[in-house]
Parts: structure tokens; sequence; C-alpha cells
């Protein structure tokens, strides 16, 4: 098996990397190289590969099979290394990758990054028979990942292994399309990729600040332990609000737990409605908020609190000095904090129960929620049976009642004292 040294930026590749970051080039990724040079100790050291510009023998040019952001300043390439052409075999003793200023075409391609092996494979000549093949990973550090392309020409190899992800992809695709996909446990999935990390959350969080959703899809999931329970925490939305609010909206995943913590609450302590003098949104002066962004928060793992945001929402008001209101009569901005439950609109796609427009708000579905059951009906704790939860929304028509999710799974309605369950909300962007 090969060995390889860790791979080396060069000078030129410094240079393009550089201009990139200034705005003034666009790194294009165009092909990986192989070749047979020999290089002594003095050779091997990082400023003498770092002034290299070509590789010391280079015996064959491939183009890449994909491209992964594997953090916000690093990218997987893959290539596919045969002997298909080759008449004489050789020792791949190096490996390049070549870049270009995409913003001019007419610049030299420049040699990015050069590795060399300390073990090296043999890549036999082809036999007429079966090719040889290799697969050729290698990490490039990059720095801004939207302004990094790969260039894809005929002849580049479809991997089994991409294969094989391409048809897990439609597989899921299709559970989804017909509203039966489970959602997998994102830690057991890209087990490799978070051992990179301190935790499973450092690495979604690192993922969204790249703007790397590859492979995450609504219903997957992370679980996490609250004060004794387990929780598995759903994608609800990717990027469901972006460049939305007031304050707008950088790239996000919102998440929501399978089930609900198996913990009731009441939304008020009476049965009341309303806002009150100093915010006349019901839900900002509620139990239900003090429990959640309290009670609830305090159990949350340190690896969660240290990634998740606050949520800004347009939230309902219902408030009159002159007496108790059965209708939202207007509505406003306001920071949820870092714990939330949805709006009806976020669950049902419409307002069933609460005040037409206002109680809407700025309000999308979440696709999760979306044309299925499956997710809104909830358990009581992980795998319990069917409950009721509390919604940030309020009933219209009355001053004392509160939204619900029933444990049908249905919209409804109940008195704001009672005590229903509630799911553990949050979101994390890439702030």
């Amino acid at each position: 098996m090969a060995d390889f040294n860790n791979a080396v930026m060069t000078n030129g590749g410094a240079a393009l990397l550089a201009a990139s970051t200034a705005g003034t080039a666009k790194l294009k990724f165009t092909k990986l190289v192989t070749g047979s040079g020999t290089y002594s100790d003095s050779e091997k050291t990082r400023a003498s590969l770092q002034a290299r510009s070509t590789l010391k023998a280079q015996k064959q040019e491939i183009p890449f099979s994909t491209i992964t952001m594997t953090t916000a300043t690093c990218v997987k390439l893959v290539a596919l290394v045969s002997n298909a052409e080759l008449t004489a075999g050789y020792y791949v003793n190096e490996i390049g990758i070549y870049a270009v200023d995409e913003l001019h075409p007419a610049a030299a391609p420049v040699l990015y990054s050069i590795a060399v092996a300390n073990v090296a494979d043999y890549l036999p000549p082809y036999n007429g028979l079966t090719p040889s093949t290799i697969t050729q990973e290698y990490f490039a550090t990059v720095d801004n990942a939207l302004e990094v392309t790969i260039q894809t020409k005929t002849g580049a190899v479809a991997l089994a292994e991409d294969l094989d992800a391409t048809n897990e992809e439609l597989s899921r695709a299709m559970e989804e399309n017909d509203r039966l996909y489970p959602g997998r446990d994102l830690t057991s999935v890209f087990s490799l990729e978070i051992a990179k990390y301190s935790d499973a959350w450092a690495w979604i969080k690192a993922r969204i600040k790249a703007h790397n959703f590859t492979g995450v899809h609504t219903a997957d999931y992370i679980p996490i332990t609250m004060n004794g329970q387990t929780v598995k925490m759903q994608v609800a939305g990717i990027d469901t609000y972006y460049r939305t609010t007031d304050q707008q909206l950088s790239h996000h995943i919102d998440f929501i737990s399978k089930d609900c913590f198996n913990q009731t609450v009441k939304w008020n302590e009476t049965n009341n409605n309303n806002g009150n003098a100093s915010n006349s949104s019901p839900y900002m002066v509620s139990n239900l908020h003090t429990f959640l962004t309290t009670t609830l928060y305090g159990y949350l793992p340190a690896a969660v609190k240290a990634v998740i945001s606050n949520k800004r929402s347009l939230m309902e008001y219902r408030y009159s000095a002159s007496g108790a209101l059965t209708d939202s009569t207007s509505w406003g901005w306001q920071d949820l904090g870092p714990l939330w439950v949805p709006h009806e609109y976020e669950v049902f796609g419409s307002a069933v129960w609460g005040t037409k427009g206002w109680s809407q708000g700025q309000a999308a579905q979440y696709p999760i929620f979306a044309n299925s059951f499956l997710n809104r009906i909830k358990g009581a704790g992980n795998g319990g049976g069917r409950c009721g939860w509390w919604l940030a929304s309020v009933w219209s028509g009355d001053s004392t009642g509160c939204v619900l999710v029933g444990n049908y799974g249905h919209s409804s309605y109940w008195n704001a004292s009672a005590e229903l369950f509630v799911p553990v909300c949050f979101r994390i962007d890439e702030a």
C-alpha cells in the first residue's frame, strides 16, 4: 500500500489562493497528475516542494471524478488512475494537482499542490485483459468554498462507490417522495468525517459554514442525551428561511426532535392567551417560552449550546389594556431564544385554528411536516406513545386557548393551563 508524505501547496498554488481570497481570481481544479520521479531527502523538504512547478517525471494526467468539501477550508479530490493506456509500468512516486484561474482563461495552469511517496504503488503496463486501477484521493487546502470549482471532461470515470452512492441517493429520494424516508443517523453515515472534529455538532456547524449540505437530508438526525433521555434531533429544514427576517438570516439548518421531550408543561399558568403591557406577543410572555429557554435549555449538552443560534420570527400580537382579546390584531419581530416550538403554519402549511394572517407571520411549512403525518405525530419521549404537543400559536375567537398538534397529528386547541409535551427545536446558522 502506498504511503505519501503530506501534500504541500506550491508557491504558485499559494499565489493563486491569495488572489482568489482577494477576489481577483477563481480557483478551478483541472486535473490530477502522476509521475515516477524520485526525490532525495533534501528534495522532500517543504521549501523544496513549494518551489516546484511541475512533477519530476510526469507519466499520466487524469480528470477528477468527484470533489467534496470536507471542511470550510479543505476539498477532497478523487480520480481513478488506470493503466488502460500504459505500455510501460512505473512506480507512482509523485502526485500533483493542477488548477487555473477561471477568471483569466488565458492564464497557464498552475501546479497547485504536490505529494511524494515514501512507499510507492507500482502501476503495471496493460496486459490486454483487465485494467489495473488506483482510486486516488487528494486533499487540498482552499479558502472560500464558493470560489472553488472543478473541471470535468469526457473520460472522467464514475467510481463504483460513486455509483453506489448515487443509487442510495435515488432510493432515498424515492422514499422521501413517497413520504416514507425515516432518516439516518448522521453520526454513523459521516463517522469518519466527524472524527476530525471534537463532536458531531462542531462538524455540522463547519458544514453549514462551508454551505456544504451534501449527503444531509430532511429527517436525518443526530442523537443527543438530555437529562438522561435520548433525543433524536432531526433535520426539519435546510435553509428554509435563508435571507429572510428583519435581520437577514444566513445559511442554516433547523432541527426538531423526532419525538417530544418526556416532560409536560403548561402553555400558561392560567387560561390566558393574550400578551401583556411589556410584550404584546402571547408566546413571548408565556410559561411555555420560559420553560423552553430556561429549564429545557439547561438540559442541552454543552456541545449543542456551543453552536446553536437564536431564532427570530414574526410573531402575532394580541393585547389591549382595556381587556382580553379573542383574536390577534398585529404582529412584530421577536427573538424566540435558543429553543422554541413551531408556529401552526410551520407544521400544517396553513392557519387552521390561529388568527388568519396575523398568526401566520412569515412562517413557511418545514419540509419535515409536508404532506404527511409521519413526523407530525410524536411520541412522549423517544419511541413513546402518541402525544399532543404545544405550538407557538394561540386560538382564534377565544381568549383562553392555544394551538397544538393532537396525538393523531391533527391541528387542535386546548386551554392554556393544560399540560402537554413539547419537541426540542433549535437552529444552527453559519454565524
